[in-house]
């Protein structure tokens, strides 16, 4: 099978990771939240400016969570967690016209008029696909499909893996879920620091599950 320029879409899970140092001391799970609330493009002033005040209140919040783990877990997802998951997805699509999460085009020649464009439509995603099961929070994708027929512009076209006719399946599911994954990494680990136990796993509806 060929594969070529298979990196994630918008962004390469290979770079370093960045932050920026609040003015008060939070947790993994109040950072990862201020940084929803406030946007992932807040500039630097502005970050610091309300991520004091932004933490302060939702440190009240996280005081009022229950003390069993499975129940901390469930207020967590119905106060933040959905919109958490929706804000990563958001982040991940193609274009605002078309919010596409790719997983690869096939055909006989890359980015040509006729390949297919295949990946998950998040029109298709509803908050509900985020549950509790005991204590993981699980985001189920739609299943990966052929979206369209076509050229995909900008630089994002070299971090799309492109299939030559004629290669064996490629498993367009499984790579949707690493995407969604990497993305939701820090919110899994952030989870699991703040809720003992808790993991966030993510499910395809697809043949290769997860």
């Amino acid at each position: 099978m060929e594969v070529r320029g298979a990196r994630v879409h918008n962004a390469d899970m290979n770079a370093p990771e960045t932050s920026v140092a609040p003015t008060v001391r939070v947790n993994g799970l109040v950072f990862v939240i201020a940084l929803v609330a406030l946007g992932l493009g807040a500039g630097v002033l502005l970050y610091r400016w309300r991520a004091g005040q932004v933490a302060s209140t939702i440190e009240r919040d996280l005081a009022t969570l229950p003390q069993d783990p499975e129940a901390r877990l469930q207020r967590w997802l119905d106060d933040y967690g959905t919109v958490i998951v929706r804000q990563a997805l958001v982040q991940l699509r193609y274009e605002a016209e078309k919010p596409w999460i790719l997983s690869h085009t096939s055909g006989a020649e890359r980015n040509d008029a006729a390949q297919e464009v295949w990946g998950i439509d998040l029109r298709d995603w509803k908050d509900a696909q985020v549950r509790r099961e005991q204590l993981a929070i699980v985001v189920e994708l739609p299943v990966a499909r052929v979206l369209g027929h076509g050229t995909i512009g900008g630089d994002k076209v070299r971090n799309v893996p492109h299939i030559s006719a004629g290669a064996p399946p490629f498993d367009a599911d499984a790579r949707v879920r690493g995407i969604v994954e990497w993305a939701l990494a820090k919110v899994g680990r952030s989870l699991g620091r703040d809720v003992p136990g808790a993991t966030l796993v993510v499910r395809t509806q697809g043949a290769s599950g997860g």
